[in-house]
């Protein structure tokens, strides 16, 4: 929160309301002397001249010769923090007293990636956890064991980049399409696994026109169901429309579920620009089947085989997932650097290699929140 204009300036941190505790920033060239001629320690020690870092006391704070509010003051990297009581009014006081002395208000300008940050953004407890653990110097402690191992610790790197599309998706959700030709049951089997009616269903061909998304979580997982118009063959101007939707959302999909219609005697099978390793095909309809079906047989219908089919996409989506106190590179960029960083060391280039896991370290460095205080 340093201000480059050189302009003193304080925050509130914590949403407005009430609550038990809030925290106030204050950062610039006269916060420090401020805080030191408002701030009294628990046992009335004086604040050092200069803010040592890391550090946090237990005191009061207020105006000069009047009591003041218990508070917990911290020193960040380039700024400090007053944890005081959530009272609405107790806010507005502490506040108050800054501004009669000259601070601006500004509001908190949180680093959007950092882990702090991304952890209000998580949608299942799951993700929440992980992002607890990256929030604690999980991911930066294992960089820095990589390198200190280095170049020794290739199964280490291996299994940082395997975790690379996990921290991709802590807050964005898996993408699984669900796709196939008309009347297979797409709509119907993603109803059965929202576990609500999302998409309209009806045995006339062309029905789903648009795609029909819904949001879910598999095993702690968050993941976005979408439901694709029928890949065929068609004159009709709108039909064509949502089939050119469909073929987008393939585009994109982080895993598709191509659907078959067991009660068909000549099914359609996935066509070659669906990659098969990102490919599940499902056999829907299983209790009208023809014949044996080979792969996943659902009934959309009486929802027989679905627990194993969502058992199939979280395993398909996260094979191995983090263990607890595991570092994850929990944003998108530093999942690039770790990926490059393993491809390096696959190709026989130590140096490129090691200078991306140097970037990962730069990256928390420039981000301080990305690190925990003492």
């Amino acid at each position: 929160m340093t201000d480059d204009t050189g302009v003193s300036t304080v925050s509130t941190l914590t949403p407005q309301g009430v609550g038990a505790i809030a925290c106030v920033s204050v950062a610039g060239p006269r916060a420090w002397d401020f805080i030191r001629t408002h701030f009294r320690t628990a046992g009335r020690a004086e604040l050092p001249a200069d803010a040592p870092p890391r550090r946090f006391w237990f005191g009061t704070f207020g105006r000069e010769g009047h009591h003041g509010d218990e508070v917990i003051l911290s020193v960040k990297a380039d700024s400090f923090e007053l944890q005081c009581h959530g009272g609405v009014r107790v806010v507005r006081w502490i506040v108050g007293i800054f501004l009669e002395h000259g601070f601006v208000e500004r509001p908190p300008q949180p680093d959007e990636n950092s882990p702090w940050a991304l952890l209000s953004k998580a949608t299942t407890a799951r993700t929440a956890s992980v992002l607890l653990d990256q929030c604690q110097g999980a991911f930066k402690n294992a960089v820095e064991r990589v390198l200190a191992a280095w170049p020794a610790s290739s199964s280490a790197l291996e299994r940082l980049a395997a975790l690379a599309p996990v921290g991709r998706h802590l807050v964005e959700p898996w993408r699984v399409v669900i796709a196939g030709p008309p009347n297979v049951g797409k709509s119907s089997l993603l109803n059965a696994m929202a576990g609500y009616t999302r998409s309209i269903v009806a045995p006339v061909k062309g029905t789903t026109r648009d795609v029909v998304t819904a949001a879910v979580a598999f095993d702690g997982w968050p993941v976005e169901l979408s439901d694709t118009a029928g890949l065929h063959d068609s004159s009709d101007e709108l039909e064509s429309a949502g089939i050119a939707k469909a073929e987008e959302q393939l585009r994109r999909a982080d895993l598709v579920l191509w659907v078959m219609d067991a009660s068909d005697a000549s099914p359609i099978d996935p066509p070659d620009s669906i990659p098969s390793e990102q490919t599940i095909v499902v056999w829907n309809k299983c209790d009208l089947a023809v014949g044996p079906a080979s792969g996943l047989a659902v009934s959309a219908r009486t929802r027989d085989g679905v627990p194993a089919l969502i058992g199939a996409i979280t395993s398909g989506l996260v094979p191995r997932p983090p263990l607890p106190l595991e570092g994850v590179p929990f944003t998108p960029r530093l999942a690039d650097l770790v990926e490059q960083a393993w491809q390096a060391v696959r190709s026989g280039n130590l140096d490129s290699a090691r200078a991306s896991l140097a970037s990962c370290l730069a990256e928390l460095e420039t981000n301080p929140d990305s690190t925990p205080s003492v």
